[in-house]
């Protein structure tokens, strides 16, 4: 071979060589000085994740220190997004829908939405689901309803990437839209490479399962998981927990949340989220390829939240839903005069010299456990539709006519305007004739009766005299002087004002000018707690305290102190007047006491329950009337003991017929219970309640 050609050969041989390796140098340095911290960040990334560490939620106590709501450790599987390809992730969504029996898709059913200025609504879950299984998904899986007249909209544009539809209507309108949205692909948007919570309290076995798979991407972490103690006691007290919202996150300025959080969505729960979610901690962590922990490289420990201490005894509570259960089913099932519709009822049990709320019960009620693992769609249909609906919280949310307990009212509005005094008898011949013929609750009448007496025996026809006497004005300046028809103030969300019959309210509520004129019968039936009148169980307990405190009442509360976790108090109630019943004579409260306290002896209306009561109660029964197809509430009020009271009590009964044989029963074993009758011994141990 020539010598030359061989040397030019090997030349370009070498040159090309050279071009190559100032290709590779100039890549490197590129690589290495150029962008070398960018892809070291990559790398990082891809290589190092933050874990975060959930803190454990506080405790609520009860005011002896028993823990009533508290946490426990609980599996939970998570989802850390790797460099995959969608199929790979696909597959490993595929199996944890098996094993976790997670549904391919969620529905959304009648969703509400309203019409941006822009002509647009942005859907809150994504990625949307194939609704009508054609294969394919796009606007036909989605149906659009006007919310005024129930007609299908349909939708000029839609980015289902970003859940954006174009509406042709104005803006304002409410609509309805329904699809289906994928399960657990919405679980994981927007999380990055943190993890993303699939399921919680996943049991042994199912971790087991998916630990042998060694899923990509699958995380098993070990969660506080929020334990009702005592289930469904007190639970509209505590409400519940429940998955963070989109909403909620969008809300959260801070950042303090992330996707799948948990946190309160009723009662305290709800009401004391900041004290009670703690800090969250983390871990940062080394991963392999398939994203699961192979090393920790630093922690910092969670920071529980603060721990609450409430004014409620548990024991009380525990006895005071029991009886009040006991006396529904009693009525509904009674041999001779059934109620079969007394269904619901309340109790209020308050410290009289404090305000603090010994006990608080709402029938019916609910599991907050449900929610805490994550209620099924079947588990909340059946909850959010039951007609008698146990979600709400009858203490505070339910008005309902007094009826008789209202008379202590008209009472003192009537000894204060001096239209009558103790010694005053009223002959009741069973019917009232100067307005118009109304009759008493007793056939025949009560005879001759004063003003004790006619509180003893709860008489309608003293009290419609006393009405008319003192007119509506009057009636409603003293109403509202016990604070009724006013917010009590109570540590709860959805307290209700109700209602004081009045002039003014006749005016803003009704439209026809001949509907608000105020009658002199229209009176006749508020002097007797009937008509437009309407309160709540706690108003009705609050009222009660001021009679038995001669003129105050101490502003109710279910708090005592809130404490941190290096056990430093970072909030103490203290008792706090709630209001005055002004310039009302000690006189006036001594005759309506005694009264009252007329009702629990011999020939009072309550004295089949308390005639022999070891302790002196004063009582007042009602029986109101609402709907003259449907059996009257029963309403009972006491406090106790008489010459001393300590504690008030309020119990409602829907539908009950009457008061005094119906709550009376409930009242009488919250005060055995209160006062320790029952007990043999009064040691530490009578104080401790087993879940």
């Amino acid at each position: 071979m020539d010598v030359k050609k061989l040397q030019k050969r090997l030349n370009i041989i070498l040159g090309a060589a050279l071009v190559i390796f100032l290709v590779l140098l100039i890549s490197l340095s590129n690589l290495q000085i150029i962008k070398g911290d960018e892809y070291e960040k990559l790398a990082e990334e891809n290589r190092i994740r933050i874990i975060p560490i959930t803190a454990p939620r506080g405790i609520f106590r009860d005011r002896y220190g028993r823990e009533l709501v508290n946490n426990r450790p609980s599996f939970t599987v998570s989802y850390m997004s790797i460099k995959a390809e969608e199929s790979e992730q696909e597959e490993v969504f595929k199996t944890l829908r098996e094993i976790l029996d997670i549904p391919l898709y969620t529905d959304i059913s009648n969703q509400e939405y309203t019409v941006s200025k822009d002509g647009e609504i942005f859907l809150s879950k994504l990625p949307v689901g194939d609704a009508d299984g054609n294969g394919k998904i796009d606007t036909s899986d989605i149906t659009v309803i006007d919310g005024e007249n129930g007609e299908k909209i349909p939708i000029n544009k839609a980015d289902l990437n970003t859940g954006k539809l174009i509406i042709d209507k104005p803006a304002g309108t409410r609509l309805l839209v329904s699809y289906k949205y994928d399960t657990l692909k919405n679980k994981v948007r927007g999380q990055g490479y943190k993890p993303a919570r699939l399921k919680t309290d996943v049991d042994f076995q199912t971790i087991a399962e998916i630990e042998e798979r060694r899923l990509p991407g699958v995380v098993i972490e070990v969660e506080p998981l929020r334990n009702y103690v005592y289930g469904n006691t007190a639970s509209h007290v505590f409400g519940y927990v429940g998955e963070i919202s989109q909403e909620e996150l969008e809300a959260d300025k801070d950042g303090t949340y992330r996707p799948g959080d948990v946190v309160g969505k009723m009662g305290l729960e709800k009401v004391l989220e900041p004290y009670l979610k703690g800090t969250d901690g983390g871990q940062q962590v080394e991963v392999n390829a398939s994203g699961k922990p192979i090393k920790v490289l630093g922690e910092k420990a969670p920071a529980p939240g603060d721990s609450v201490n409430l004014t409620l005894d548990i024991k009380l509570q525990q006895v005071a839903e029991t009886a009040l259960k006991e006396q529904l089913i009693k009525l509904q099932t009674d041999k001779y005069k059934p109620y079969p519709n007394a269904k619901r009822g309340a109790v209020v049990a308050l410290n009289v010299k404090t305000g603090e709320v010994l006990a608080m019960a709402s029938v019916p009620d609910f599991d907050p456990n449900m929610f805490a693992t994550g209620i099924s769609q079947k588990e909340w249909e059946e909850i959010s539709k039951n007609p008698l609906n146990p979600m709400l919280n009858l203490a505070i949310s339910g008005t309902f006519p007094p009826g008789s307990v209202f008379k202590m009212v008209t009472a003192t509005a009537a000894l204060e305007e001096k239209v009558t005094t103790e010694k005053e008898y009223i002959r009741d011949t069973g019917v009232y004739w100067t307005i118009l013929p109304k009759k008493c609750w007793k056939a025949g009448g009560h005879g001759l009766v004063n003003m004790e007496k006619a509180i003893a025996q709860s008489c309608n026809v003293y009290f419609y005299e006393m009405g008319r006497r003192v007119g509506i004005d009057n009636l409603e300046k003293y109403a509202k002087m016990y604070g009724l028809g006013s917010l009590t103030g109570i540590e709860l969300p959805n307290e209700k004002a109700g209602t004081v019959a009045s002039r003014e309210y006749k005016k803003k509520t009704f439209s026809n000018p001949q509907d608000q004129i105020w009658y002199p019968a229209e009176t006749l039936d508020a002097a007797i707690g009937q008509g437009y009148q309407s309160f709540t169980p706690i108003q009705i307990a609050t009222y009660i305290s001021a009679v038995a405190n001669e003129g105050f009442w101490m502003k109710p509360h279910l708090i005592k102190s809130i404490v941190d976790s290096n056990g430093d108090t970072v909030l103490e109630k203290n008792p706090e007047i709630g209001g005055k019943v002004d310039d009302v004579s000690k006189k006036t409260f001594e005759i309506i006491k005694k009264g009252m306290r007329a009702a629990a002896l011999p020939g009072g209306t309550a004295s089949s329950v308390f005639a022999k009561f070891p302790i002196s109660v004063a009582a007042k029964t009602g029986t109101a009337e609402w709907d003259v197809r449907k059996d009257p509430h029963g309403w009972f009020v006491a406090f106790a003991p008489y010459e001393d009271p300590e504690i008030a009590v309020a119990v409602f009964i829907e539908q009950a017929g009457s008061g005094g044989t119906t709550g009376g029963p409930v009242a009488k074993a919250i005060f055995e219970e209160y006062f320790h009758l029952n007990d043999k011994t009064d040691t530490a141990e009578d104080y401790l309640v087993q879940p």
